[in-house]
C-alpha cells in the first residue's frame, strides 16, 4: 500500500461528515436567486437600450434622407 493510500484512508475515518457544512443552505439559494434575478433584469435594460439607440438611428437617417430630399429640390437647375 501506498504512502498516500494510507494517508487518504486515515483522513476518511478521522472527519466525520456533517452536511450542514458543505451546502451553501438558504442563505445561498438567496444570493443565487437574487443573483439570477439581477442578471436578468440587466438583460432587459440592455435590450431597452438598444432597441432604443436603433430606434434614435432610423430616426436620424430618416431626417437626414429627407433633407437630403429637400436640399436636391432647392438648388437650381440650370
Amino acid at each position: 500500500m501506498s504512502v498516500m493510500g494510507v494517508v487518504q484512508r486515515l483522513a476518511e475515518e478521522s472527519t466525520e461528515f456533517d452536511p450542514n457544512q458543505v451546502t451553501p443552505g438558504v442563505e445561498g439559494f438567496l444570493f443565487t436567486g437574487l443573483m439570477a434575478a439581477g442578471i436578468i433584469a440587466l438583460g432587459f435594460l440592455l435590450v431597452t437600450r438598444l432597441r432604443r439607440n436603433m430606434y434614435r438611428h432610423e430616426v436620424r437617417e430618416e431626417i437626414a434622407a429627407e433633407l437630403g430630399e429637400a436640399g436636391a429640390d432647392s438648388e437650381p437647375r440650370s
